[in-house]
């Protein structure tokens, strides 16, 4: 008797969000080592797709500009696709949506540092450390010594971590990482918890909650403690 097919997991998915644009960047990871961006119009929720990149990108040391022009990106390249002159990891800087490099750091093959903030349109905060090297620069934007106040508040708790991120009508939303665990994703409010079971990122976009689950963007907004007018944005499992 034949087996039955497997069927493929959800591609992962996740997204930064230029604060005073309403423009994003997705990215779709899937399978492990390939990942494909997408532009994000936020104004009208319209999605296309752009770059292959064989490899990894790392969404929480990565960030885009005020404006949705630049975008600063920590990665870690596959053996055929890596830059050998980073020695595998790196940082970069592009302008959306493209991941071509204006500027590069080479990180050694590590992952300990790496990635950045930007401090306003035009500068930037690096993470760099004793192994981080320039390969290529920018005069377009200028670098900043001081590290900006980080988008995510971080607290440890018990045996894990947990960020939140900003109020929107007094609802904090937050994140417990409790690797090997899945993180726990949660609106809370004077003891009020709205659960966001399936979730695997979010944020706030304007007046509305954005949150990515089964491969699935999705959007809602929160009344009367739940979440309501709830509905898919795009469906990353049947995109290439």
């Amino acid at each position: 008797m034949a087996r039955p097919a497997r069927s493929s997991p959800p591609p992962r998915i996740s997204f930064l969000l230029a604060s005073e644009a309403p423009i994003g960047i997705v990215f779709r990871r899937g399978p492990t080592k390939l990942v494909r961006i997408y532009s994000w119009d936020r104004e009208r929720d319209k999605f296309k797709p752009g770059s292959w990149f064989k490899g990894r990108i790392f969404p929480k040391r990565s960030a885009l500009s005020p404006d949705g022009r630049y975008m600063i990106y920590f990665a870690m390249g596959a053996v055929a696709w890596a830059i050998p002159a980073t020695g595998g990891t790196w940082t970069a800087i592009s302008r959306v949506p493209s991941l071509t490099a204006i500027a590069l750091w080479g990180q050694g093959g590590e992952t300990w540092g790496g990635g950045g903030r930007f401090t306003c349109n035009t500068r930037y905060w690096l993470d760099a450390n004793a192994n981080t090297f320039l390969l290529r620069d920018t005069q377009l934007l200028r670098r900043d010594s001081l590290r900006p106040v980080p988008d995510w508040s971080v607290e440890r708790q018990g045996l894990g971590w947990t960020s939140t991120k900003g109020r929107r009508d007094g609802w904090t939303l937050r994140q417990s990482v409790r690797y090997p665990k899945k993180d726990r994703f949660t609106l809370e409010r004077e003891g009020a918890v709205i659960e966001l079971p399936g979730c695997e990122w979010a944020d706030w976009d304007r007046d509305r909650l954005v949150w990515a689950e089964s491969g699935c963007l999705r959007a809602a907004k929160v009344r009367a403690g739940k979440l309501v007018a709830v509905r898919a944005l795009y469906d990353f499992n049947s995109a290439s």
